[in-house]
């Protein structure tokens, strides 16, 4: 019996990590959606990483995995906002900062994972584009706030 507990137990924690990757592939294959996977085996096989003229090589270290969903589409994007908004609030991220900036939403949710990690999404839209991106590793507030400059 006790076997079977830990099982179920661990079979609900893969989901519930899952129930982020669905919504990135859900939209994986969709026109005027973009979306990036990158894996901490990636991570470690580039040296130097830089975000235009931000060195993240560091950040990239503490990172287990990096989820970018890009889309173009306002139809389409005020969907997607409402369905990862939806998914935050649920799982019970918590809203660490909202900055609206001359029409540009920028939202910056965080829950605390399991030995020491913590996962990240930062929302921005503007204007009918919409830009989600998903980080999971040992990484902080101060590291996110340090890469975003706010």
């Amino acid at each position: 019996m006790k076997k079977l507990f830990i099982l179920t137990l661990m079979a609900f924690t893969a989901m519930l990590c899952n129930a982020q990757d669905a919504l990135f592939r859900k939209y994986d294959n969709t026109k005027g959606v973009t979306t990036v996977y990158v894996s901490k085996a990636m991570f470690s096989m580039m040296p130097k990483i830089k975000a235009g003229d931000i060195n993240i090589s560091k950040l990239a270290e503490k990172m287990d995995k990096l989820q970018v969903l890009s889309c173009d589409r306002s139809s389409l994007a005020s969907s997607i906002l409402n369905e990862a908004t939806a998914y935050y609030d649920r799982e019970g991220f918590e809203q660490v900062m909202k900055v609206n900036d001359g029409g540009e939403n920028t939202t910056i949710y965080m829950k605390a994972r399991q030995q020491g990690r913590n996962e990240f999404a930062l929302l921005v839209s503007e204007s009918g584009e919409l830009e989600i991106i998903n980080i999971l590793g040992k990484i902080t507030l101060k590291d996110i706030r340090n890469l975003t400059g706010r």
